[in-house]
């Protein structure tokens, strides 16, 4: 005989033995006891918190034949017996994952009208719910509004987004939360010490830990624990059969990216890989102990994580050492990789370029002087007293144009003066000519008439240069995230998936992204309503912002790579930067300058 697995012998027959979900047992023992119960009930949430067994439980306590109200489910009763034994005629679950066509909601509608054999209502519990098919979920559309009084309908799903508008109107919905650490370990601890199994400190919620959330998951575990180990569960066995890594290496990685050490960094995921364990539960367990630094960093409020005081003080000197755009940065980074590492054949290869890329690639969010200037020194090798100063604009962008003084101090002959930025070429700003401000000659212009020509220019708009400079910021983002937002478009629409496959970012014009098209055909259909809403949508969960989408046939004889190529070194001209500004415009392309 089978032996029934844990989380089947101790799902909660009762509201008090239920773990966690406090706020749904509440309101339905106040409907019991008011005798206010609903016609149609939805518990949403992640997979294993309890969806399934409140169902049950609502179902024992709507039948219960205890006389007093507060009591249901007793659990002892004839009809909670029955209910829990799964032999209740009156009580019928069914999975919508198997049975989702519209027959299926039909046969329910029929067999609804008739009154229950023997308890007082009968209830339908359907799981998975977001599975049924459009036409089941039209058919139950009204008997789910006005059901008879002998009917009770429970919908359980842990993809809400699925579930048509018109179902949610007609049901009361709760919202199932996942299990926090400590109250999982303590569950796990009870049903242990039941089950005669011995846990060493620190396993119950390296258990919990492994199961994310789910009660479900975390009973798996242990059953799977007790049958594999011999005698105590130590952390060891569990670490080695789940794949997961010490702290210490978490914690050394962690200290490596605080401290800009690339060196101590790449070492601590070596030290990973050679003990075999699982790179990707290394890197959850990672991005984990990342947010709780990045939370603690904004908030401050320990409440909001389920630490000890040791983990919170170890937090809190990195709180000190990292940077918020940098904890941010890390966590995107390192969350995008569980994918990649899934299906790789190159081992712990984009975790090594994740930690290389965290360290040395610029931050997408402008970093103070000092702390700019002391990463590079760390990583360099060097205190940050011994960089060059004169290396430090490279690592930071200048927010504000650099203008050259009034009355400029004579320049030293021992000081060679840098060569002069190029000569911009005439640019055609909405179809009007720009001229240039100096004439082309064979050799370029010694310094000091470098100088007086700038001096004769008029100031430069700071503004004008910061619209200007995050333009080409965001046009550079964009790019480099180009072939991960077509991937996102296609769940959404594989045909506009397709459609930009022969497109481009080509710039961006303040809140306007222009996209190069290879044709009017995919101009078109990119611009059609729906499709510039669906993208907009994304460019602005993938950049942060409200940008609309405009899209730009392609000229063949033009080399697109080399026209914007010449369009951004344009735009770093004062002058150029000015005209766009006053007349609103944009540059469309670029003449070679007549030498006559």
């Amino acid at each position: 005989m089978a032996v029934q697995s844990l989380y089947r012998k101790w799902r909660s027959q009762t509201f008090a033995e239920l773990v966690g979900q406090e706020h749904v047992v509440q309101t339905l023992r106040n409907a019991i006891a008011e005798d206010r119960v609903g016609h149609a009930y939805l518990f949403t949430g992640p997979r294993g918190v309890g969806k399934t067994t409140m169902a049950r439980l609502l179902a024992k306590a709507v039948n219960c034949l205890n006389p007093d109200p507060t009591a249901r489910p007793c659990g002892v009763c004839e009809m909670c017996v029955a209910i829990a034994e799964g032999r209740a005629v009156d009580v019928i679950e069914m999975d919508a994952a198997s049975h989702t066509s519209v027959e299926d909601a039909r046969e329910i509608i029929e067999r609804v009208q008739f009154r229950p054999a023997s308890a007082r209502m009968k209830v339908y519990i359907i799981d998975e719910t977001h599975m049924l098919s459009t036409a089941a979920f039209n058919a139950l559309l009204k008997t789910l509004e006005e059901p008879p009084d002998h009917a009770l309908f429970i919908l359980a799903t842990t993809e809400v987004h699925k579930v048509p508008a018109t179902i949610l109107s007609r049901c009361q919905r709760f919202t199932f939360v996942r299990h926090s650490v400590s109250a999982m370990a303590a569950h796990l601890h009870r049903i242990a010490a039941a089950e005669g199994i011995v846990l060493a400190d620190g396993v119950p919620e390296a258990i919990a830990r492994a199961a994310t959330g789910s009660m479900r998951d975390a009973l798996g575990i242990l059953e799977q624990l007790a049958s594999f180990v011999e005698g105590p569960i130590t952390l060891p066995q569990v670490q080695s059969l789940l794949g997961m890594t010490a702290a210490a290496e978490v914690d050394a990685l962690i200290t490596a990216l605080v401290n800009y050490d690339l060196t101590a960094a790449l070492c601590a995921v070596h030290g990973v890989a050679n003990q075999g364990a699982d790179v990707r539960q290394f890197t959850r367990d990672l991005v984990e102990r990342l947010r709780a630094v990045m939370v603690l960093k904004a908030t401050g409020d320990r409440t909001l994580l389920d630490l000890s005081d040791d983990e919170v003080a170890l937090l809190g000197q990195w709180v000190q050492q990292a940077d918020m755009a940098a904890l941010v940065h890390w966590v995107k980074l390192f969350s995008n990789l569980d994918a990649q590492l899934r299906t790789t054949s190159y081992g712990q290869l984009p975790l090594e370029v994740a930690v290389v890329e965290a360290l040395l690639a610029p931050s997408p969010v402008a970093q103070p002087a000092s702390s700019s200037a002391s990463r590079s020194a760390s990583l360099a090798g060097r205190t940050p007293t011994s960089r060059p100063s004169a290396a430090v604009p490279a690592i930071v962008p200048q927010t504000e144009p650099v203008r050259a003084p009034a009355h400029p101090e004579p320049v030293p002959p021992s000081v060679v003066a840098p060569p002069p930025p190029p000569v911009p070429e005439p640019v055609s700003v909405s179809g009007s000519e720009l001229p240039s401000d100096a004439t082309p000659v064979s050799d370029p212009p010694p310094p000091e008439a470098w100088a007086a020509t700038r001096q004769m220019r008029p100031p430069a708009d700071p503004a004008v240069a910061r619209a200007a400079d995050a333009d080409m910021s965001v046009l550079e983002q964009l790019e480099a995230i180009w072939e991960d937002f077509k991937r996102d478009v296609r769940p959404r629409s594989p045909t506009v998936q397709a459609l930009l496959n022969s497109a481009r970012p080509y710039d961006v014009e303040g809140n306007t992204i222009v996209l190069l098209v290879t044709s009017s055909f995919h101009k078109e259909r990119l611009e059609e309503p729906k499709n510039r809403s669906l993208l907009e949508d994304l460019l602005r969960r993938r950049l942060g912002k409200t940008y609309a989408v405009r899209c730009t046939i392609e000229e063949k004889s033009v080399e697109p790579t080399d026209l914007r190529g010449k369009i951004r070194e344009a735009r770093k001209d004062e002058l150029v930067r000015a005209a766009l500004n006053i007349f609103d415009a944009h540059i469309v392309d670029i003449e070679p300058l007549d030498p006559e």
